[in-house]
């Protein structure tokens, strides 16, 4: 239920969204389940939970920080695992394509590295401490508010982070190399893609088109970051695996980055060129229109 509802005020979208993407967070933390998905489940909600907050940043106030910022410490409670998964799950998109069994030595070393982050590190205490703090954050959702108009809010929402995501694009394309910045480019993306989201019932056609295109330029971007992080794992560790086997893996990860950075560029040009000031009263305009929405106050 990520999405808000034009027939409620913005301050009764944003807590009832709120208390869905925490509540799930919670029942995956209690569930007896597989870990693995269980934890990438917790930190997907809680990158849903930070861009909920976003959209409505202007009429949050000083508390936006306060909880953006708790909502970000939860999630790093569990990176380094969701580093290990990745790396595995990297190599075995780079195993596919090389077709052959060139990469078996790096998927086994990838493979014992996530286990033994798994068994080794304090994920029940991780796990307590994520619920106990989600717990917390469920409760102060309940009184968010959300001050001045619809439009306001919405626009205003919209506008800081397109336009963020608008200034990575236009200076990656100069600096088409640094994976930092294509990065950040990533995640300003993303926060876009979720509120377009959160807004698509107000013109659910038009809005659809554009939420699945982000969706592809998002995941194109994330799978050049994650061949980033597989190459960073290797340097680091490098005297220890079979140098073939890593040469191997440079060369694939190589090719397949440079085709998804062009994808992304593609991608970006169709998403990315309307001014932010537009984009923002556009979509909020769509809002407003929308059934029922109307130009009232958020809360």
């Amino acid at each position: 239920m990520y999405h808000f509802k034009p027939d409620l005020p913005l301050t009764e979208n944003l807590r009832r969204v709120a208390d869905d993407q925490i509540g799930s967070a919670l029942d995956s933390l209690s569930d007896e389940g597989e870990l693995e998905p269980r934890v990438h489940d917790v930190r997907k909600r809680k990158k849903k939970l930070r861009g909920l907050i976003r959209l409505v940043r202007p009429g949050m106030g000083k508390l936006y920080k306060a909880e953006n910022r708790e909502f970000r410490d939860i999630g790093r409670l569990f990176s380094d695992l969701r580093d290990a998964q990745v790396l595995t799950q990297t190599l075995g998109g780079l195993a596919e394509t090389a077709g052959d069994d060139s990469l078996a030595p790096l998927i086994a070393w990838s493979t014992e590295r996530r286990d033994a982050m798994l068994h080794e590190h304090d994920l029940p205490g991780r796990i307590e401490e994520a619920a106990s703090r989600l717990e917390d954050a469920r409760k102060r959702a309940t009184a968010w508010p959300v001050e001045g108009t619809a439009h306001e809010v919405i626009a205003g929402g919209l506008k800081k982070t397109y336009g963020r995501a608008r200034k990575c694009w236009r200076k990656a394309g100069h600096e088409p190399d640094d994976s930092e910045l294509l990065h950040e480019w990533r995640k300003r993306v993303k926060y876009h893609w979720y509120h377009c989201r959160l807004l698509r019932e107000a013109w659910p056609e038009t809005m659809h088109a554009r939420i699945d295109t982000l969706d592809e330029l998002s995941g194109v971007l994330g799978d050049d970051h994650d061949l980033v992080v597989l190459g960073a794992a290797l340097e680091e560790v490098s005297d220890d695996l079979p140098k073939k086997a890593r040469k191997r893996a440079e060369e694939l990860a190589a090719a397949e980055s440079g085709a998804l950075r062009e994808r992304a560029f593609g991608l970006a040009a169709q998403m990315l060129g309307e001014k932010k000031g537009q984009l923002a009263d556009r979509l909020a305009g769509y809002w407003i229109s929308a059934p029922t929405a109307g130009d009232r106050q958020a809360g």
